[in-house]
């Protein structure tokens, strides 16, 4: 690797339909992004302490463990800190963005997701300021 070639920015998809794992796949992998995929709550906490990905995309109604539960062991770990958790979800009712951020996550994205939304909202965590919204993540999870 030469001085100028960057490393690919890993994401961590937890998702359990495959049609939304290839899709999400081809349009962050488009990007440059390298995506490793879980999924299930439980094996996508695992592979996150294993991996550290730059920023992990959570999908909320899964087998085994859901996002909810996934979200809020992954915001409460220490060794996790500075990684954001991005919910994707197909419920968009008042109240379901709420409860995403409630359970760990820094933000939500409604399903079916568009591409140039989910670019946008994956390059804006990656260049956000970490000191500004962990203070925030600590902030909720003190009032939780």
């Amino acid at each position: 690797m030469t001085a100028n070639e960057q490393v690919p920015v890993r994401i961590l998809l937890v998702e359990d339909d495959p049609t939304n794992q290839y899709v999400f796949r081809t349009i962050l992998a488009g990007a440059g992004y390298e995506v490793e995929i879980a999924a299930d709550g439980r094996s996508g906490v695992e592979r996150a302490l294993a991996s550290r990905p730059g920023i992990i995309l959570l999908d909320m109604m899964m087998p085994v463990m859901d996002g909810y539960e996934a979200a809020e062991l992954l915001a409460n770990d220490p060794r996790l800190d500075g990684i954001p958790i991005i919910a994707l979800t197909a419920k968009a009712m008042m109240g379901d963005r709420d409860r995403c951020l409630e359970a760990g996550c820094d933000d939500y994205l409604a399903k079916p997701v568009a591409r140039k939304a989910l670019l946008e909202m994956v390059g804006h965590w990656l260049e956000a300021n970490d000191a500004e919204w962990m203070a925030a993540r600590r902030s909720r999870r003190m009032s939780a």
